[in-house]
């Protein structure tokens, strides 16, 4: 058994395959006219809750804006659980900060997803801290497509698992205008306008959205445990001719008291909501910039178009940290002992001792951050016919990005449930500053011939990072190369059936780091199905392997790394995850005015490390050959059921999710080692008033199941209990 203390080099790669079977499914939406990705997108086949999105180079789907407004989710989280290869995991129930995760690739804070708003990057430095703090509000969006396997290449920087790219509304051609408004339990409002109209060649769009709630967790001596988020968005679209100039400026924020404070057992089994008053403290506070501008036109008979956007990020989360004598979660893990039972009474509200710089200090913190993204693309695409017909796009991208970070914390002493500082000086846990630069090329030609496609693709990134250890009073700069090619493979066996195959080079970038020449993560990444449509439903099966020669994991304090290990980079080595994804789907006619829309889907997910080592990572530690990773639930399906006209609608979703485990292991473990299994039921309905108005209301949670949704890093949390609203909605 090794330590891991260095990089280790790639090893051979392994030729295996696993095969699988995949679906999808749902309430279609024809439109894609609003994705700025389309001219990548062959067909979209309209089933259900989602489209398909058949591309030869790899699975993909759309959720368009006719299902998103369906259920009218505001977290990502819940709109993500109908596609297939998608897990996703909650931590505060609100889906204020995703954790999303792509055919077995991590989903701690989403780092190892591209994550796109019209095909450009928005995470807040996805080279230099990949860690997404920062999430735009689904109920702002039309359309949300997940790119799998090869299909997502040419996003990157991430290309393991996929990318995600959030479509906006665009500019309207004629004078529109939407407001929403809905209430309903735990203090919840919801207020949405979109506004915009054309004036010759020159069109404009406004849009606002507020959400808050007052939280439905219980603070031990009462207080906040809710949040506020605002989003502002202005657009402008000029025409010139053949040309188009599109200008974008943004605005968000959000002020939530949440923490990663949890509870011991006991407690949550008594009152899954309760929330110690030691967390009373707790709130981030974070405010996003973004400006963007678009240019396309006409270029020797095909089009291109270049795309600058900047965005700046600041965050401050104030929040419990630990005691100044004791480790946090094995004391939530062992609340019964004489000795953990003195700081169980602080954490709920009992008295410290006085005595500044005793083993009960509470230990509090703020980890302050500031980030700054900006770039400059441009992406061209013809089309060559003939015998063998080229579909060829092709791009380039300078991207920078920079994140500084200054973690703090203050001894403080509880008396009488109020926490106050005591005499013990600021303690500087983290000062240093991470920069990124990124130059990336890719081409990809989809060439027809027949009843045979083949898609080969390559994407080239030149990457150079610096970080600069304040603390430590040292900096390193690293840089690299790395080509990513990819293929993809489709015969339309019938009119009804289409096979697929596609293999390509998975990538996430090695962050700055004070390590001589570390190494990023890499993977061969295999699939293989078909698709199939026909009087009987829509089918989609997709198998898929993921064969890691070096996979990586960076340290966040949601993962339950120690302080002194946040933001580095924690080598695995060799790794397998393979799958396979089910569905299927069909829209049935009750009556000549009536449907019944129904489907189903699932996915299925192994995981195995094949070496041995140690590491003080939480999610791994002592690791054998044959664990599986943390945090990857081995079966996640839902199934989905509706009855519609044109004027009303009601639709359930039922979404299971198999236990996960919280650290790399195998065989059986127990409720006390990760995130419980649990099925949730949503409902949703929508009456039209006239053809402009129409009543919504949703239940989330409708059996009020409680259930843990992450133990990491201190304590049980729960999943969203309960809740409905109810809201009013006018469209013109």
């Amino acid at each position: 058994m090794k330590q891991v203390t260095n990089v280790k080099q790639p090893s051979l790669l392994s030729l295996s395959i696993a095969l699988a079977v995949a679906t999808s499914a749902a309430y279609g939406d024809e439109d894609t006219s609003n994705t700025s990705t389309e001219n990548v997108i062959e067909e979209v086949t309209v089933s259900g809750l989602f489209e398909s999105i058949d591309r030869v180079t790899g699975s993909a789907h759309r959720i368009g804006e006719e299902n998103l407004e369906l259920f009218q989710y505001d977290d990502i989280n819940r709109v993500l659980t109908v596609i297939p290869g998608v897990y996703t995991r909650d931590e505060d129930g609100l889906g204020l900060r995703p954790n999303i995760g792509l055919r077995g690739g991590s989903s701690d804070r989403s780092q190892k997803v591209s994550l796109m708003e019209d095909g450009v990057p928005i995470g807040p430095a996805p080279y230099s801290a990949p860690a997404a703090y920062f999430f735009p509000l689904t109920s702002r969006m039309v359309g949300v497509e997940v790119y799998k396997g090869p299909a997502s290449v040419q996003y990157g920087p991430q290309t393991i698992g996929g990318a995600i790219n959030f479509v906006s509304a665009e500019v309207p051609d004629e004078r529109s205008l939407m407001a929403d408004l809905s209430g309903g339990s735990d203090g919840y409002r919801f207020a949405h306008l979109r506004a915009g109209d054309t004036f010759g060649d020159t069109g404009l769009l406004f849009e606002y959205i507020h959400v808050g709630s007052d939280g439905f967790k219980e603070l031990d001596g009462g207080g906040d445990t809710g949040f506020e988020k605002n989003e502002l968005m202005l657009k402008l679209k000029q025409d010139f001719g053949d040309n188009t100039l599109k200008l974008r400026l943004g605005y968000a924020d959000e002020v939530s008291d949440e923490t990663y404070l949890g509870l011991t057992a006991g407690d949550f089994a008594e009152n899954p909501n309760r929330r110690y008053r030691a967390s009373a403290l707790d709130r981030m506070d974070w405010t996003w910039y973004g400006g963007r501008f678009d240019w396309s036109q006409s270029l020797f008979g095909g089009e291109l178009t270049v795309t600058g956007y900047a965005q700046t990020f600041e965050r401050a989360w104030l929040k419990f940290n630990n005691f100044n004598g004791t480790d946090i979660r094995g004391l939530l893990l062992n609340p019964d002992s004489p000795f953990n039972r003195v700081f169980i009474n602080i954490l709920q509200g009992g008295n410290t001792d006085g005595r500044s710089g005793s083993t009960d200090d509470i230990r509090i913190g703020t980890n302050d951050r500031e980030f700054i993204q900006a770039g400059l693309q441009a992406t061209a695409s013809w089309q060559i016919d003939g015998r063998w017909q080229h579909d060829i796009e092709t791009g380039v991208r300078y991207h920078f990005d920079q994140i500084e970070r200054l973690h703090d914390e203050f001894a403080y002493e509880q008396t009488n449930g109020q926490l106050v500082l005591n005499n013990q000086p600021r303690a500087i846990l983290t000062n240093n500053k991470a920069e990124s630069e990124s130059l990336a090329l890719w081409v990809r030609d989809e060439i027809t011939h027949g009843d045979w496609s083949i898609v080969p693709g390559l994407r080239v990134e030149f990457i150079a990072n610096r970080l600069d250890n304040r603390l430590a009073g040292r900096a390193n700069y690293n840089d690299y190369v790395i080509a990513l090619p990819g293929l993809g493979l489709r015969y339309q066996a019938t009119d009804e059936l289409s096979l697929i195959a596609g293999v390509h080079r998975g990538f996430s970038p090695a962050i700055p780091s004070l390590t001589e020449n570390l190494e990023p993560e890499e993977s061969i990444n295999y699939e293989l199905g078909g698709r199939w449509n026909g009087t009987a439903g829509r089918f989609e099966l997709i198998g898929f392997f993921n064969d890691y020669s070096n996979l990586t994991a960076i340290c966040t304090l949601s993962s339950g790394c120690s302080g002194a290990e946040i933001n580095t980079q924690i080598n695995a080595g060799e790794v397998h995850t393979q799958g396979f994804e089910f569905g299927w789907s069909r829209v049935f006619a009750l009556t000549g005015s009536i449907s019944v829309p129904m489907a189903l889907s699932y996915t299925y997910t192994q995981s195995e490390f094949q070496e041995a080592f140690f590491s003080s990572n939480a999610q791994f530690g002592d690791v054998q050959v044959g664990d599986e990773l943390a945090y990857i639930p081995s079966d996640r399906a839902n199934a989905s059921i509706g009855l519609a006209s044109d004027q009303w609608s009601v639709s359930a979703s039922i979404t299971y999710v198999a236990a996960m485990r919280d650290r790399a292991g195998s065989g059986s473990f127990t409720g006390l080692e990760g995130a419980e299994e649990h099925t949730v039921l949503d409902l949703a309905g929508f009456y039209k008033l006239s053809e402009n108005l129409k009543l919504t209301a949703r239940i989330d949670n409708v059996t009020d199941e409680a259930f843990i949704v992450s133990r990491r890093p201190f304590g049980a949390r729960p999943g969203k209990p309960q809740s409905f609203q109810l809201g009013i909605s006018y469209k013109y």
